[in-house]
């Protein structure tokens, strides 16, 4: 399914106004409440076969609504076993079920990024394990895949036998390696087992085995993580700091204002936007026009007009795409503005300039040099946007790192240059590490 600004607008809106896509965000607020309200493994099992049923649901009605929608382009009728349109549009027509079919598509993603917080709850909000757990390709829905029987028996019995938590790593789009995690309470803290779970006990799959063994002790001990892309994780004494709470100030303005601008330490400029109470102000053109005026205007308050050069992480439409992101499930806003983010019916924009980037580095003794051609627009997550110097050590920086902490995170520059010299004074950090900072869940808890 296309990005939603490269789709037609009236496309776009016919997603925002279809009744699956508004009821989901009732259901989404709900959801990140319990899952905030969770505590014991009795409350992580009943919230995940909550959730589970719900994603499974909507799945199943998506398979229903493509499968109407082909044999409608064949010349054939609406069969009888055909889901029930949540639409008023005419079941007749094909693009009705191609509709609600994108409609479910999302809807699944966003049921899934509140999957991707119960892992980061269960973990601890332990980034390392989200890495490197994550580098495997996503197997896709559950509904009608072989093996979820078995898996779900997994955790049932479990849970009946042991009282034990297992998350299934399938309902989440962050966890692609491993079927499952056991987790064991060990006082005021847990073990964690992870599983791969086969229908057929006689069927061995070496490359996973291979990769989980990877992930183990990447995590464990550093070793090199398990994937095609190259990396380590790396720990730091370093405990992190993020500016966060500019982004709630700057979205209560924004439900008032439809947007506000906001400066951000560290040469950054923040524009969120409440897209619903933008539209009961102004038109549409007349939005996108205030936005990107307001764009303009904190780009000046923090000085980096023409600066350097410009680059710039947008919230909208990222929900489930990006597995090692923190998901705004978790982030420190209320379960209604997470809500909001999730569903696209808000978003914020960070600009940052390479500039005060480069000095951060310079002042913690790096020589550094930005990469990235200045006239480039659009960068690609594995694409190295600069490098940093130390005597003979160098190390790269990946957009991904960067477009995460940096901007949609707004972590702190100092802090995040100090972490960049620890990498590079450590011997075991290798060319292309991943950052880990100190006490991160006092974050996201």
């Amino acid at each position: 399914m296309p990005l939603l600004n490269d789709m037609p607008l009236e496309r776009t809106n016919q997603i925002f106004r279809h009744p699956i896509h508004q009821d989901g965000v009732g259901t989404l607020t709900r959801l990140i409440t319990a899952l905030r309200q969770c505590r014991s493994a009795r409350d992580f099992y009943d919230f995940q076969q909550d959730l589970l049923a719900r994603v499974l649901e909507v799945q199943e009605h998506r398979a229903g609504c493509r499968r109407v929608a082909t044999l409608l382009r064949q010349g054939k009728a609406v069969p009888a076993d055909a889901p029930e349109l949540r639409s008023a549009d005419p079941a007749t027509s094909e693009e009705t079920w191609d509709l609600e079919a994108d409609v479910c598509e999302r809807v699944d993603r966003q049921l899934r990024s509140v999957a991707d917080g119960l892992a980061w709850r269960v973990f601890s909000y332990d980034r390392r394990v989200i890495i490197a757990l994550s580098r495997n390709q996503h197997p896709g829905p559950m509904a009608g895949k072989k093996g979820l029987a078995a898996e779900r028996a997994f955790v049932t019995k479990w849970w009946r036998d042991e009282g034990r938590f297992v998350l299934l790593h399938d309902l989440t789009s962050c966890l692609t390696i491993g079927d499952a995690t056991l987790f064991k309470e060990i006082g005021n803290d847990y073990e964690a087992y992870l599983h791969e779970i086969k229908s057929d006990p006689n069927r061995t799959v070496s490359r996973q085995a291979r990769r989980q063994r990877m992930a183990e002790e990447a995590i464990r001990s550093g070793g090199p993580l398990p994937g095609d892309l190259p990396g380590r994780l790396v720990p730091l004494d370093i405990p992190y700091k993020t500016h966060l709470n500019l982004l709630g100030t700057a979205f209560d303005l924004a439900h008032e204002r439809g947007v506000q601008g906001i400066k951000v330490p560290g040469g950054r400029a923040l524009v969120a936007t409440d897209i619903v109470r933008g539209y009961d102000l102004w038109s549409e053109r007349e939005l996108i026009d205030r936005t990107a005026a307001e764009h303009l205007q904190a780009v000046k308050r923090a000085r980096i007009l023409d600066v350097g050069h410009l680059v710039y992480a947008r919230s909208d439409d990222l929900v489930a795409r990006s597995p090692t992101m923190p998901p705004w499930s978790i982030y420190p806003l209320s379960p209604a503005l997470c809500t909001r983010l999730i569903t696209d019916y808000a978003m914020y924009f960070v600009t940052m300039s390479s500039e005060p980037l480069l000095a951060a580095l310079d002042d913690v003794g790096l020589a550094a040099e930005w990469v990235l051609p200045r006239g480039q627009e659009t960068v690609q997550p594995d694409e190295v946007v600069l490098r940093a110097h130390r005597g003979a050590r160098t190390i790269e920086l990946r957009w991904a790192e960067m477009q995460r902490r940096l901007l949609l995170e707004m972590a702190d520059l100092p802090m995040w240059a100090k972490g960049v010299a620890q990498l590079i004074d450590r011997h075991d950090s290798g060319r292309h590490p991943w950052q880990s900072f100190s006490d991160e869940w006092k974050v996201w808890a």
